[in-house]
């Protein structure tokens, strides 16, 4: 869209693979942390009407928060939340792989680590803003779905647009999302309870049309088709730089900076080769989405994929070539470019994989009978990890979530595979057991999303 018109919305390919429905302007995808802006916008309608502040505490508006440090406990705001600067480490294995609810994650928090220093640096959360959507349907008296819905999306007419993840399918029209299995593309499972545990971050569906919507709406100055949905001042204050990121040379040629980057209210805030740029991302199983402003040149442009084959530069690539041509600035292939990043990305894992399969120590058996390695362990979150044995093969399940089979390795060290076949093709990790001195098992530890969990018998 461009000067609070739209220029172009369409649709290309399939919904899904092996089905003949084509994919148009009113077609459901999954905006992922795209919600974040949408998160924020309901904050600023609240902050508008006096129910919160940018720098309330959150323990105002939730009292039984508690963060991993006393002091983070009585200081970290909305503010800190949306910017991502509490400098709580991310976690996401407490929900992405668990059956935990809004309220349990919630109830996680003190247990977690603390990656950086309060207020230096942005370590991006999905739970913080988990926590930021929570405490302002406290603020509001409802649910932080009817807020999203009652505020934005109803006021903005986006008709093709819900915060209830779980409705989407029943709006019908909807992208199914798509990877690489086993060197396949195949359809991917679509997700449940760990998106609607951190909606608030994650869980808006949307189409095209919709999102060009949002997008006038972005550019504008709080009002749409004449009634006030925000301040002006609200909007300036989403839009606003609150923590910088720092870059490097590299950082900066890949991302075409010519100033600096940082981050404000639920939005990246960069230059684009020397031009004010508002942009966030999202990916969700199978389906990547990338949403830029240009807010002096009055330009939107958003780009939704329903496959993660080619990765999120695609979304990018894209986006940057038709930034270029509407600000008359010289451009470059990014097709040729991104094919040949791609195709050496593609190379590399081809090389990993071989990697791994040769660190495999051949001829090594368990110290155990595979049953001494079943039992009950428990996380420093205070989350469980259970192992079974199933017929021959143990199976472990974290947090009452996924489930995963595992498979010997080598000495006791053990390959778990998830069930769902994106993530045992993309977040398959290693469960290494120590034994006591004793002979039996003490403790487990393996790697998901990011963390090193070790779970004690």
């Amino acid at each position: 869209m461009k000067d609070g018109k739209v220029l172009v919305v369409k649709g290309y390919g399939v919904r899904e693979l092996g089905k003949p429905e084509t994919i148009d302007e009113n077609t459901i995808f999954d905006a992922a942390s795209l919600t974040k802006s949408f998160t924020v916008a309901a904050i600023a309608s609240l902050v508008d009407e006096k129910k919160m502040s940018w720098d309330d505490p959150v323990k105002r508006y939730i009292p039984t928060i508690e963060f991993p440090d006393p002091y983070l406990t009585a200081n970290i705001t909305m503010r800190d939340l949306l910017c991502h600067r509490t400098g709580v480490r991310a976690t996401n294995s407490a929900w992405y792989f668990t059956n935990v609810n809004r309220s349990q994650l919630l109830g996680l928090i003190k247990n977690m680590e603390i990656a950086a220093p309060f207020r230096t640096q942005s370590v991006y959360s999905n739970i913080g803003v988990t926590i930021a959507g929570e405490a302002a349907a406290r603020a509001a008296g409802t649910t932080w779905e009817d807020l999203i819905t009652q505020r934005i999306i109803v006021p903005l007419g986006m008709k093709r647009t819900t915060a209830v993840f779980a409705l989407a399918p029943a709006m019908g029209n909807i992208a199914s999302g798509h990877a690489l299995v086993n060197g396949v593309q195949r359809v991917t499972p679509r997700e449940g309870t760990p998106r609607e545990t951190t909606a608030p971050a994650g869980a808006v569906q949307s189409s095209a049309a919709d999102l060009a919507t949002w997008m006038i709406f972005q550019l504008g100055d709080g009002t749409f088709q004449g009634k006030r949905i925000l301040s002006s001042a609200a909007m300036n204050e989403m839009h606003s730089p609150q923590i910088v990121i720092p870059t490097n040379a590299a950082f900066r040629l890949a991302r075409q900076i010519k100033y600096f980057a940082a981050y404000g209210l639920g939005w990246q805030v960069f230059d684009y080769r020397g031009n004010r740029m508002l942009w966030h991302s999202g990916t969700g199983d199978g389906q990547t989405a990338f949403l830029v402003l240009l807010p002096d040149s009055g330009l939107g442009v958003v780009v939704l994929i329903n496959s993660w084959k080619a990765g999120p530069a695609l979304n990018n690539a894209i986006a940057s070539r038709i930034m270029d041509y509407y600000l008359g600035i010289p451009t470059r292939d990014y097709s040729a470019e991104y094919h040949e990043s791609w195709t050496r990305s593609l190379q590399q894992s081809i090389e990993a994989t071989r990697k791994f399969e040769a660190s495999q120590l051949k001829g090594t058996t368990p110290t155990l009978a595979l049953s001494g390695y079943a039992g009950a362990y428990r996380d420093k979150l205070g989350l469980d990890v259970k192992v079974w044995l199933e017929g021959d093969n143990l199976r472990l399940q974290y947090g009452g979530g996924e489930i995963a089979v595992l498979t010997h390795w080598h000495h006791d060290t053990f390959w778990a595979r998830w069930q769902n076949p994106l993530h045992a093709e993309q977040r398959s990790t290693f469960v290494q057991f120590s034994l006591s001195p004793q002979g039996t098992v003490a403790e487990l530890q393996m790697d998901l999303s990011g963390d090193r969990i070790t779970a004690h018998r």
